[in-house]
This record gives C-alpha cells, structure tokens and sequence, in this order.
C-alpha cells in the first residue's frame, strides 16, 4: 500500500455498544463521556456501519482511567460472541469445516471489524497454534491494549464456539503491558501470559485445530479453493467514508471535525484527498448520496426522514442535491425503486 493511501482506522459500532454497555454495567453514565470524545451518543441503528477508532479508544482509556477500572478490556470483551460478528465474516466463518479453517477466515477479514489491525493466520510452534497479528501504529500506547483485547476476545470466541466454553489459550501474548488483575486470571486461569511482545498473539493446543466447526455437514478434510477465498483491505476514501457516516444526521460535518476524528490536521487531510483526486466537499456529497438511496429504497422512510438523517436541515435543499447526483428528484428514485 502506497505512503498516504493507508486507511483511517475504524472500529465496528458493535465495539463501542460492547464498552458502552460494560461501563454501564458497572454503574457509569457515560454519555457525557462519549459527546466529549466526538462519538455518537445514540449508536446508529445499523450494527454493520463503523465509527472512527481513534475517539473510540480515547473515551475508553479516559473513562477507565476516571472511574479506576481494573481489567476493563478483558471485561467488556468476555461478552463478545460468534453472533457479534460482521454479517460477511459470519457468513465465511459458517463455510468453515474445521476450527483451523475458521480461524483462517477470520484472519482474512479482521479488518472488517477493526480496519487497522493484520492477522497472519496460524503458525504451528512446539504443538502450539499461534494466530499473530500486527497493528497500524495509529492508537497511543495507553490505548493499544483495548484494541488488543477486542482482537483476542474474538478469537476467542471463535475457539470456544468450537470447543465449548471450557476452551482456553494456552497462552496470550500482548504488544502493549495491560495490568493484569484477578478479573483476568479468573477468566483465563490456566493461560500463560506475556506482554511487550512484538506482536499480539493467541495460541491454542494443536490438535483443538481440527475440531469440527458447529452445524458443518462436511466431513471431508479438502483445501478451499482459491477462487472461493475472501479477503478485505479497506482504502483511504472507503475507510474516511465509513468514519463520516454517524455524523451525517447532526448536519454537514466539518473538515475540521473529521480531521479530528481521523487524527490528522486540516492540511494532511486535503493533502491525502488531493493525492486520491477528489476534495473533502465531493467526498461528503457522495457519501450522502450513497446513503440516501439506501434510505430511499425503505418503504419505511419518507423523504423528508432521508433528507434529515444525510444532514439537510431543509428538504428542497436535499431534493436540489440528489438530483444534481441521480438526474431525477429524490420522490421520483423512490418511486422507481420501490416498483422494481
């Protein structure tokens, strides 16, 4: 990937409902925490959308960090289950025959879940299985270990919806030095534990690699065809897309907010548009005709609903704009779409 086409790191919203609701387990309103971290108090509807994780883990560690929270990440991330997935890294996973043809999968597709993070599958060390992976060097080291955790819980997830809930990691390694406390060895009681490792790392015993992945009809031991293998690599204007779209209902986001959001300043971020040969204007306006035709296709949805929730305060403003972008008014698309 070329210098400046890197993406913007994204975290799943399902993620930040995950910590939102572990604080709130715990007895912490933190909605006030989350307006001033710049993140949507009222989660999009949509689990599959994304927000932008560098606010995401900077309202973690300073809401840790103010209420003296031991073991937050391990706490939060012990709810995460096959279920909470992204639809199409479920979709792969549920193609798996095995627990080691799962794993894979996942590894294919983490950036799904956190666009910054790069698995590497499984090495086999010393009749270990050792699923590694690397992250963009994007997040302060404080909040590195969150990300970690989310990464780790998911794996292990995977590994006990074949195993069962007595499956455990013979070992789990972390880049970043967390504290470990008694929420951690109660979790994990029979798992090794390093830190300020190279590179995060999950290891299972070997052999639970060929446990049967649940509800697979096949048997057979074959190697996927290449052809059916599925990856995903995000892109700058695809990632920068997704991490704009929860602020579209509170009016025309600024480049000034974005750049925040995205951690960079004003003038990097039209640099990198200007290298993608586009502008931050264009980029808004396409992204709010992408989602107003989704909207428009839901017999649900009126117009002048669409119109509020891209961020137009006036209808015939919206209805101007999506014409310049479609050719037809905004009543005329929906009426074709819904006859189709």
């Amino acid at each position: 990937m070329s210098i400046g086409c890197e993406p913007v790191p994204l975290l799943r919203c399902r993620y930040l409902d995950l910590f939102v609701s572990a604080f709130r387990d715990l007895g912490h309103d933190v909605t006030s925490d989350l307006s001033q971290s710049r993140l949507p108090v009222e989660l999009p509807e949509c689990r599959g959308t994304y927000v932008p994780a560098l606010p995401t883990f900077d309202f973690i560690t300073s809401t840790v960090q103010q209420h003296n929270i031991e073991d937050f990440g391990c706490l939060a991330g012990a709810q995460l289950k096959v279920s909470d997935f992204d639809a199409a890294v479920r979709r792969e996973l549920n193609k798996a025959r095995t627990l080691s043809e799962a794993l894979n999968s996942y590894c294919r597709l983490v950036s799904r879940e956190q666009s910054h993070v790069f698995c590497h599958g499984t090495e086999h060390i010393s009749g270990e299985a050792q699923i590694c992976a690397t992250m963009a060097p994007c997040l302060e080291p404080e909040q590195y270990q969150y990300s970690e955790w989310l990464l780790i819980m998911s794996l292990v997830a995977i590994v006990r919806h074949a195993a069962g809930s007595d499956g455990h990691p013979s070992q789990i390694a972390f880049r970043s030095q967390p504290t470990l406390g008694k929420s951690v060895w109660q979790t994990f009681p029979n798992t090794r534990f390093l830190v300020a490792q190279s590179e995060t790392s999950v290891s299972v015993p070997a052999e639970t690699l060929d446990l049967a992945w649940p509800d697979h009809r096949e048997t057979a031991k074959t190697q996927p065809n290449p052809a059916e293998i599925v990856s995903h690599r995000w892109d700058f204007l695809s990632s920068l897309s997704s991490a704009i779209r929860p602020y579209l209902a509170d009016g025309y986001p600024s480049i000034e907010l974005t750049a925040e959001l995205v951690g960079m300043s004003v003038r990097t971020l039209q640099r990198r548009l200007s290298r993608c040969h586009t502008s931050y204007s264009n980029v808004v306006k396409q992204i709010r005709f992408d989602v107003a035709t989704d909207l428009l296709c839901d017999a649900e949805k009126t117009v002048i609903d669409t119109a509020c929730e891209v961020g137009f305060s006036d209808p015939s403003h919206f209805s101007r704009a999506f014409r310049q972008m479609a050719g037809v008014s905004p009543r005329e698309f929906r009426r074709q779409q819904l006859a189709a």
